[in-house]
């Protein structure tokens, strides 16, 4: 890994992400057996598998997907990924849920999202957290490679 990091350039540093996670992505089964991952590891993993929903349909495609799973390790990950925008972009997303839990059942939870109205504060909410969060693209793939950098120097 650290022989891949020496040729990390600007124009090549999703390219250099890819192949530094994909043998992760490997090594876990594409996130089903994240149990085989190391506390390096997990959390990159666990914050890919958040973006990768959002990126696919935003917010509200995130929670009728994957309901709660990933919640309080997707906000952790951020934390140690330092990606404090997007820690607070997500935070204020699960707060807007609209409910005062949010299912662990991912048909009770698909079931509150397709009764909400088509006009909803939670959606509204979340169609903006959603641009927030498309925004933060290039500042996101930053704090990841920073985070694989500085944990390859204390070894």
């Amino acid at each position: 890994m650290k022989a891949i990091l020496t040729t990390l350039t600007e124009e090549n540093k999703a390219a250099v992400y890819e192949q530094i996670i994909d043998p992760i992505w490997d090594k876990c089964r594409d996130g089903f057996a994240l149990d085989q991952l190391n506390a390096f590891e997990k959390p990159l993993i666990i914050a890919q598998i958040i973006e990768d929903s959002i990126n696919g349909g935003g917010i509200n495609s995130y929670f009728y997907n994957t309901c709660n799973k990933y919640i309080a390790d997707g906000l952790a990950a951020f934390q140690t990924l330092g990606m404090t925008h997007v820690y607070d972009i997500f935070k204020q997303a699960v707060d807007a849920f609209p409910a005062s839990e949010i299912p662990g059942d991912l048909e009770t939870c698909r079931q509150l999202i397709e009764a909400l109205p088509d006009e909803n504060p939670a959606d509204e909410k979340w169609n903006a957290l959603t641009n927030e969060f498309y925004d933060l693209h290039d500042y996101i793939l930053d704090k990841k490679l920073e985070y694989i950098r500085e944990s390859m120097e204390r070894g």
